[in-house]
């Protein structure tokens, strides 16, 4: 059955990954605090030196420390489309953006932003 609050937002490619053709979407439910992404075109990464990491933005926390999302991995042998579940680290009440950022393995606990990659926001 549908959650009846979801939430959904296409990914849009900035930073490093500007021009490269990844499409894909968020899609997220506040009442079950459940949801996954799901990516085509998003480069694999060595996990072993960076991942890529999640980044929930709600009105419950500052800006300045989104939500740990969780990280993940995009893996050689994907066949270009990924579906990854979300791992939120605290309660989302009603996400307003949703980021991926590349951080060291193992992700951190505050991103300097500084490697931005993709983007979405609920409508």
């Amino acid at each position: 059955t549908q959650a009846k609050d979801l939430t959904r937002a296409d990914w849009k490619a900035m930073g490093e990954l500007g021009k490269t053709p990844v499409t894909g979407e968020v899609v997220w439910s506040s009442d079950r605090q459940e949801g996954y992404m799901v990516f085509s075109g998003l480069p694999t990464n060595a996990p072993t030196r960076e991942q890529y990491q999640l980044w929930i933005f709600d009105p419950t926390q500052s800006d300045k420390t989104p939500i740990d999302g969780g990280v993940f991995d995009i893996p050689p042998t994907s066949d270009g489309r990924v579906i990854i579940p979300i791992d939120p680290k605290l309660h989302a009440q009603g996400p307003t953006l949703f980021a991926i950022t590349i951080e060291k393995p193992g992700g951190v606990v505050v991103s300097d932003r500084s490697r931005l990659v993709l983007i979405a926001q609920p409508g």
